[in-house]
């Protein structure tokens, strides 16, 4: 009986039944976006995609938040529900498996998953993808990192794999052939300026899934300072890619509209740059998250009876107006509903 379960590749064309290639650490199913989230991520599970091994990616950028994707293929005749497990190693000739780390590799799952790892479920020979990416930051500059995906099937996904098992090189050898469930993604490093803050807050969808504006409240920022965003969405019309771009006034708050499914869950991430001013004692990134509500006169209502809870925004009805309008879009009041502040301390 051949590999059964969710297959990852070593090089595109490869089936469980192939040879293993002389490129096994270029793995077309890991793919590294960089510091943004992809626009689309549903273009992982386009079956003319995966035949090309697109979309590809292997830059990183050290000490930033990185994003990573991983996909694979049922072999089976049936739905399947697989677990991704993430792992990220020094590059030697060598990635003995007990050297592998997940440290700063973070992924937003169920409090029974482990934090580097992802569920995904799969059709009847059809792909699977961590539409929701983990959130990697290479730990050191000047260092060559290898990425390394762990698929398991079965009743024991949630047992993490064991690591430490692997004692010669033999052992080694007889590990790479038999595991067809493990891909490897060598990096490349790309410089990029070097935030002054950088931090991410989890979102929680909501059960029923629905609208929410997304973004984050600046609060007695310097205006020669910058802001970015990102927030990874189910699909290219709900995924919010904020570029980075000047802060217009101390208390700059822009949010964007999205839709998601049920029981969706992301992070926003964010970076905030320094200009020649030194933010003031109690300046705030306060990422939020806010709501119109149901009906025309639901903000007028907020007004009479919880005003507080109001925020003036720079809103923008949907992703692709941060493109098509730049900072020309209206100032809206929203129902702040979520917010965590952090406080830039001098």
């Amino acid at each position: 009986m051949g590999y059964q379960g969710l297959f990852i590749r070593d090089y595109v064309g490869e089936t469980p039944d192939n040879a293993k290639g002389p490129s096994w650490t270029q793995s077309p199913d890991i793919c590294i976006s960089g510091t943004v989230p992809l626009k689309d991520p549903q273009s992982l599970l386009d079956m003319d995609n995966y035949n090309k091994g697109l979309p590809d990616g292997d830059n990183q950028t050290p000490l930033q938040i990185n994003f990573v994707y991983a996909r694979g293929i049922n072999t089976e005749l049936v739905g399947i529900t697989s677990t991704i497990y993430l792992y990220y190693v020094d590059t030697s000739i060598v990635l003995w498996p007990q050297n592998w780390k997940m440290d700063t590799i973070m992924h937003t799952e169920g409090t029974n998953v482990p934090i580097n790892a992802a569920q995904v479920v799969a059709q009847a020979q059809g792909l699977a993808a961590t539409i929701e990416p983990f959130k990697w930051t290479p730990p050191r500059q000047d260092n060559h990192y290898c990425l390394v995906a762990w698929v398991k099937n079965g009743d024991d996904q949630l047992e993490p794999p064991d690591l430490y098992s692997i004692g010669t090189v033999n052992d080694m050898a007889n590990f790479i052939l038999t595991h067809p469930n493990v891909g490897w993604k060598n990096t490349i490093e790309v410089d990029a300026t070097q935030p002054t803050i950088e931090n991410y807050a989890t979102i929680y969808g909501a059960e029923n899934g629905g609208v929410l504006n997304i973004g984050v409240q600046c609060q007695n920022l310097p205006t020669d300072g910058e802001i970015e965003f990102s927030v990874p969405g189910p699909d290219a019309q709900n995924t919010i890619i904020f570029p980075r771009q000047s802060i217009p006034n101390p208390n700059f708050a822009p949010t964007v509209q999205v839709r998601w499914p049920d029981n969706f869950d992301s992070t926003i991430t964010f970076k905030y740059y320094k200009g020649k001013t030194d933010p003031p004692d109690g300046a705030n990134i306060i990422p939020i998250v806010g709501t119109n509500g149901t009906g025309t006169d639901f903000i007028e209502h907020v007004k009479r009876v919880a005003p507080q809870y109001l925020a003036d925004v720079n809103y923008y009805a949907s992703p692709e107006e941060i493109i098509t309008k730049g900072q020309g879009v209206p100032i809206k009041k929203i129902m702040i509903v979520g917010s965590v502040p952090f406080e830039l301390k001098r």
